[in-house]
């Protein structure tokens, strides 16, 4: 009986426990459990607060012209009058050649280089005072046929004067002497010659006298260093040729006007040597 009495209640108590509702358990707090729905995805949208940096404008990009590469200028040689200073070239040394044979000095460097350098300037300068043309120092067309005209033949002289061992070629065109020894000329030198109506006597001489300190018993006037050749004609330094240039001439005798080069001459030319007066 006991036994049967435990069996139903044991079976009651179970069916008041199937029967008893399930009630959902208390949070802990009032904040709800987020869900994953429920967080906020990022947004792009910039936040209102925040300042942002104010973008600068780029500058347009201006194309670049391409470079062209310097070229040096090239000092090319001239082929045209005029000539002047700093110039060079086939035309220019052929100036110089001229001007050297007619007596002028030209540097060395402006040779060799067919330069138209400070040397070459100051003998254009003194030949154009020679023979009366504007003292420019510019080779102009007038300078150049005056300087062709003056220096042609090139390097020839009359066989008179090359035929014997030393004279004195004093030619009136050219208005020079020359000292040739040996048909070589050692020196060239300007000369002034006899005013019209007392001309120097043309022709072949000798120098028959030499007196270094002469005065002339005519004239009073001095006459270092003189080669008489003629009567009372003579080459000697005249201090009037070197004062006054070509704005006069002599009572006959031939003037040089580097006293210098007229003792130079002087102690090298022997009695007896040839003097011969002519026109190129």
């Amino acid at each position: 009986m006991r036994r049967r009495l435990s069996t139903s209640a044991a079976v009651a108590a179970c069916c008041a426990l199937l029967l008893v509702p399930v009630l959902p358990a208390a949070a802990d707090d009032a904040t709800p459990t987020p869900t994953a729905s429920a967080t906020p995805s990022p947004s792009t949208t910039p936040d209102p607060t925040t300042p942002t940096t104010p973008t600068t404008p780029t500058a347009p990009v201006t194309p670049t012209a391409p470079t062209t590469p310097t070229v040096p200028a090239v000092d090319l040689p001239r082929r045209e009058l005029p000539l002047k200073k700093g110039h060079f070239g086939h035309l220019v040394d052929v100036a110089q050649e001229r001007l050297a044979w007619l007596g002028y000095d030209i540097a060395d460097a402006n040779l060799e280089r067919q330069r138209y350098g400070e040397s070459t300037q100051a003998a254009v300068k003194k030949f154009q005072a020679k023979f009366w043309l504007p003292q420019t120092g510019v080779v102009d067309r007038k300078t150049w046929n005056t300087l062709r005209e003056m220096a042609n033949p090139l390097g020839v002289l009359p066989l008179r004067c090359t035929e014997v061992s030393i004279s004195l070629c004093a030619d009136k065109t050219t208005r020079l002497i020359r000292l040739v020894v040996k048909g070589k000329v050692k020196l060239t030198l300007d000369a002034r010659f006899g005013l019209p109506g007392m001309d120097t006597g043309e022709g072949v001489f000798s120098v028959n006298r030499k007196s270094r300190d002469h005065v002339s018993s005519l004239y009073r006037t001095w006459m270092p260093f003189a080669l008489f050749f003629n009567g009372g004609e003579a080459v000697h330094y005249s201090p009037f040729f070197a004062a006054d240039g070509y704005n006069g001439g002599s009572h006959g005798c031939i003037g040089t006007r580097d006293i210098k080069m007229a003792e130079w001459l002087f102690d090298r030319v022997p009695m007896g040597a040839r003097v011969y007066v002519y026109r190129s």
